[in-house]
């Protein structure tokens, strides 16, 4: 079975017989050392801010409320939140609260999704270098693309986002490049190309990779476009045209930082760096990496704070994708390898 986009590992399962007052406890711990911590010159503390764990659903399966490699992450207007599942070919809705509302199939290697104001859900099809989309019932309403370079065409496209202008916008990854769509899927513009300098995606990659360009993108209240790049371990933030207004990231381990990356079962370092991203009320800048870390910046990159490392306790994470912020400035995260969601107060 193929891997999903940027997982290398199995999915370890959350630990059992946790109490609600042991899981608060050291939740409240991690963050609060998070919040404490101070990197090299232009990282500062932002206590205000600091996440604050919530609730975690979920665990290793593929039964309803369980998850093999839930990659995607998404709200619809109600607050529901819903999942796009790698492995088990699914996606999944819940209440806020964790509660299954329902399920339904799609096809394979799902990646990250999007719901619109109708509630149809827009799932990228990673390996099979399409979109699709789906009614709430989960009928196949239509898709769009196919393996090339051409426009509208897409080589292992990671996932999908609806800007506030009503297109669909689609990291497309192997082909170093953001394409705008219409909801019907027609084609409307495009930017990026190979390489390592700003406004560039996936430098050191060879063409076609699946590092090769941009893993999620997000949208801040003005309409700008902010990309993840695992390969240069940075953010970049567009005008909705693609024109460049930002940058910033590195490999550090450092607060700020997407590295180091993680490493397979003999030790071995593997490609990482940041995937999701999300944009809260203040526009404030969320950004989810394999270094099992989800960290908070300042719309020009200024780091704030973050929660995190590796592990299966409230506030730790295994390769997290897909993040989320809804209207109340609550946090959701995809916490991929170990098969759950977890939830942050974040205002």
């Amino acid at each position: 079975m193929p891997r999903p986009p940027h997982a290398n590992r199995d999915l370890q399962a959350a630990p059992d017989g946790i109490s609600r007052r042991r899981f608060l406890s050291a939740s409240a711990g991690l963050l609060a050392a998070w919040g404490g911590l101070r990197g090299a010159a232009g990282v500062r503390r932002a206590a205000a801010v600091e996440p604050r764990f919530l609730l975690a659903w979920g665990e290793p399966g593929d039964k309803p409320g369980q998850f093999r490699a839930n990659v995607g992450i998404a709200l619809d207007k109600e607050g529901n939140v819903y999942t796009a599942e790698f492995r088990n070919q699914r996606v999944q809705k819940f209440s806020p609260d964790g509660k299954p509302l329902a399920h339904f199939p799609v096809q394979p290697h799902a990646g990250g999704l999007a719901v619109d104001a109708e509630g149809n859900v827009f799932v990228a099809h990673w390996n099979s270098h399409k979109i699709a989309v789906y009614s709430p019932a989960g009928e196949r309403l239509r898709e769009w693309g196919a393996k090339g370079t051409g426009d509208g065409e897409f080589q292992l496209p990671g996932s999908v986002a609806i800007g506030p202008d009503g297109l669909v916008y689609v990291p497309d990854q192997g082909n170093s490049r953001v394409q705008k769509f219409t909801r019907a899927g027609k084609f409307v513009g495009k930017w990026g190309s190979l390489g390592s300098e700003p406004g560039q995606f996936g430098g050191g990659q060879a063409p076609g990779g699946r590092f090769a360009g941009p893993q999620f993108v997000a949208f801040d209240r003005d309409g700008n476009v902010y990309t993840t790049d695992a390969a240069l371990d940075r953010v970049q933030k567009f005008t909705h045209e693609g024109k460049l207004l930002a940058h910033w990231g590195s490999e550090s381990s450092e607060p700020g930082g997407f590295g180091p990356p993680p490493v397979d079962k003999n030790g071995n370092p593997i490609m990482g760096g940041p995937i999701g991203i999300a944009v809260d009320s203040q526009n404030r800048v969320w950004v989810s990496a394999t270094n099992h870390k989800v960290q908070l910046f300042e719309n020009d990159g200024t780091f704030l704070c973050g929660v995190g490392g590796e592990g299966t306790e409230p506030g730790r994470f295994d390769r997290p994708h897909g993040i989320v912020v809804d209207s109340n400035d609550l946090l959701y995260v995809a916490d991929t390898m170990n098969g759950r969601i977890q939830k942050f107060a974040v205002a």
